[in-house]
């Protein structure tokens, strides 16, 4: 009796898989869905939770032996053996088609179980490449541009989402591209809005607070029209200018034009 206490199983610490345990791994932890949880055994959770939501709302009854119609048979004067070996035959036809049924309702629920988890797999691909694209567009954005965290991650979201929205609603040769400077800073606008000139009426991405802007050319004076979102786009308003500067006398008035062979 003096061991029992002392088995491997009993001792503090270390690993229980020992003694009469030996054989035995630690559990996973797979109620949450980890990356380590098998194909199977993520179908069999939801196969097993469909069929309890199956069990309780529509239930397959089980097979009764149908000693009524036994009873029947007698009356009738069949002999008790005959009755009874007609009244079991048809027991084991209907819990025959019981079982039947239920393999079906099974199959049924283990397909549908395996499209979810499909789905659900092919969604997490989806989401953990999204994911690291949009991370490599930050760090990009941040080594190679010197943007900020805040510009980069909303370049990030342009490049993923707003960028395809916008080049569905005004057409790709009339993105202009990444505004690279800050546009409230009036020196900045001094210096940088007149070398964007030859790209009026193009629409441009603004990281530093994440808008669409237009640029627009009124009178000889360059400026931005701001939009939210690609959804306020409406062409039939007329270009107003804001954040504008006006060009110097002697360069040419520009028209709202596109130069398609401009860079």
């Amino acid at each position: 009796m003096a061991r029992i206490l002392k088995r491997p199983m009993f001792n503090r610490g270390g690993s229980s898989n020992q003694g009469i345990m030996e054989g035995l791994v630690d559990r996973t932890g797979y109620a949450n869905g980890s990356d380590n949880q098998s194909y199977k055994d993520m179908v069999m959770q939801k196969a097993k939770a469909n069929q309890e939501i199956l069990d309780e709302l529509a239930p397959v009854p089980k097979t009764s032996l149908g000693l009524g119609q036994i009873g029947s048979n007698l009356v009738m004067g069949a002999p008790i053996k005959e009755a009874l070996a007609k009244g079991y035959s048809d027991y084991v036809s209907r819990d025959d088609a019981r079982l039947a049924n239920m393999s079906n309702i099974n199959r049924t629920s283990v397909g549908a179980a395996m499209q979810s988890v499909d789905r659900e797999r092919a969604e997490n691909a989806k989401n953990n490449s999204t994911l690291a694209i949009r991370n490599n567009i930050i760090g990009r954005a941040i080594q190679d541009d010197n943007y900020d965290l805040p510009e980069a991650q909303r370049i990030a979201d342009y490049q993923l989402t707003t960028k395809t929205a916008l080049q569905n609603k005004v057409g790709r040769n009339r993105l202009g591209g990444l505004i690279d400077f800050d546009i409230a800073d009036q020196k900045q606008m001094k210096d940088r809005l007149p070398t964007l000139k030859n790209k009026v009426g193009m629409y441009f991405f603004d990281p530093y607070d994440g808008q669409i802007k237009l640029l627009t050319n009124k009178n000889g004076v360059l400026g931005f029209e701001s939009f939210n979102s690609v959804g306020e786009i409406n062409f039939a308003e007329p270009d107003v200018g804001s954040a504008t500067i006006e060009l110097e006398p002697q360069q040419d008035i520009f028209s709202p034009e596109i130069d398609d062979a401009s860079p």
